[in-house]
């Protein structure tokens, strides 16, 4: 009965503990986007696209600041295990950046033209993949010093990576109208295991 209720003892002082300023200026970031993308008039496709891809990298980038934890030293000792904290953290985070994400999705989608639409599962899996990216570069630092500064090097970890295959648009950030989008969007889906499995390791109780 303990193990079953110790999460939900739990999330009262960890949603007071986590950081949640980056995240909420992401959404906010995110929300105006969708808002300002062809001001007045209606959207392409296109354009909800790259705006829906914007707010995916700076939300991944911004949810990592929710699994520092500045009194990891001192908790070490506790009986609630570091994973359990940590997964918790994990949740609750991208569970807020997923709504925002959502928020622009239909801020977006509302404002299409008639007839048009845009290719939601695929958009969908980039989002969950780039958030899931953030998260592990972060989690992969704050193994290693649990302070501030790793989540600004996850954040930093996800925008080189998202820069760096700028160059390879259309292999991997097609345009909705690409006929490869369905292959593409396959190999993004087999890559979503790989940052579940990099947080599951760097969640890790920390050995003593």
């Amino acid at each position: 009965m303990r193990v079953i209720s110790l999460p939900g003892a739990l999330l009262p002082p960890l949603i007071r503990a986590i950081d949640w300023v980056p995240v909420i200026a992401a959404a906010v970031v995110s929300l105006g986007l969708a808002l300002a993308t062809a001001p007045g008039s209606t959207v392409e496709p296109s354009n909800a696209t790259i705006t829906l891809r914007m707010a995916a990298v700076l939300l991944g980038a911004a949810a990592g600041f929710a699994l520092v934890d500045t009194a990891a030293v001192t908790t070490a000792v506790t009986p609630v295990p570091r994973w359990l904290r940590q997964w918790i953290r994990t949740l609750l985070v991208a569970g807020a950046a997923a709504a925002a994400w959502a928020g622009t999705y239909l801020l977006l989608t509302a404002r299409l033209a008639d007839g048009t639409e845009i290719q939601t599962p695929g958009l969908v899996t980039e989002a969950a993949v780039t958030l899931l990216v953030g998260l592990a570069c972060t989690a992969i630092a704050v193994r290693q010093r649990p302070e501030r500064i790793a989540a600004v090097i996850g954040a930093a970890a996800l925008l080189a990576v998202a820069v760096s295959t700028l160059p390879y648009m259309e292999d991997i950030w097609p345009y909705p109208t690409s006929p490869w989008w369905d292959e593409i969007h396959r190999a993004w889906l087999s890559v979503l295991p790989a940052p579940l499995l990099a947080l599951a390791l760097a969640h890790r109780d920390v050995a003593r």
